[in-house]
């Protein structure tokens, strides 16, 4: 407790202390630097890295493979990946515990067997982009 105290003290005196009126700006000093600058030209910024990812067709994804993917690994998003969403989604659903602590991963998975008993037609959550499947 004591360490804690002393800690929050002295984060409590560095910012105090620091303000302002210590800092002193060099404008001519700023402005050269300014003027020998070396220019940088972005060569390619035509379109976003996801907009170049392959498209999945249906008869590439089966549904019970994204179902079983969705069962043991659906925390951490493997069965979107499967299914051809966004390449950062995995992190998404990681960082979230399956996607606002596992809701978003139950409504996957629940509706993965609503589309399962459409003959497996899961075609409207194939290449789907958005953190939701099923908005």
């Amino acid at each position: 407790m004591k360490k804690l105290v002393l800690s929050v003290i002295a984060v409590l005196a560095i910012a105090f202390s620091a303000n302002a009126a210590n800092y002193k700006v060099d404008n001519n000093a700023i402005d050269s630097i300014i003027e020998n600058a070396t220019e940088v030209v972005v060569l390619d910024v035509a379109a976003p890295a996801a907009a170049n990812l392959p498209a999945f067709e249906q008869k590439d994804v089966n549904a019970t493979t994204a179902l079983i993917l969705n069962i043991f690994l659906g925390w951490c998003g493997v069965h979107r990946h499967y299914m051809g969403t966004a390449p950062y989604m995995w992190a998404l659903y990681l960082f979230t515990g399956g996607g606002i602590f596992g809701i978003v991963d139950f409504v996957d998975f629940v509706m993965l067997i609503i589309a399962m008993t459409d003959n497996g037609n899961i075609s409207k959550y194939i290449n789907n982009r958005s953190f939701f499947m099923w908005a």
